[in-house]
């Protein structure tokens, strides 16, 4: 398990407005096939979202195209 936050703090800081929404809605089918529900809201108000590595590769290579720059890792 991995903490996909950070990445989205990231994604959020870098992104255009509603970035988050739509790495969400890019990531939706791997979503549903992890069992995971994940809402902008969450994001927000988180302090922890633990989430399957694999899930979080997925989420990582989306969010870096839609923004065009690599994730500091």
């Amino acid at each position: 398990m991995k903490n996909v936050l950070p990445l989205f703090v990231w994604a959020n800081a870098h992104g255009e407005a509603k970035i988050i929404d739509r790495i969400l809605i890019k990531v939706l089918p791997d979503l549903l096939k992890h069992n995971c529900k994940i809402t902008p809201e969450q994001v927000e108000n988180s302090q922890e979202l633990n989430i399957p590595e694999s899930l979080y590769t997925e989420i990582c290579v989306v969010a870096e195209e839609l923004i065009g720059e690599r994730y500091p890792s």
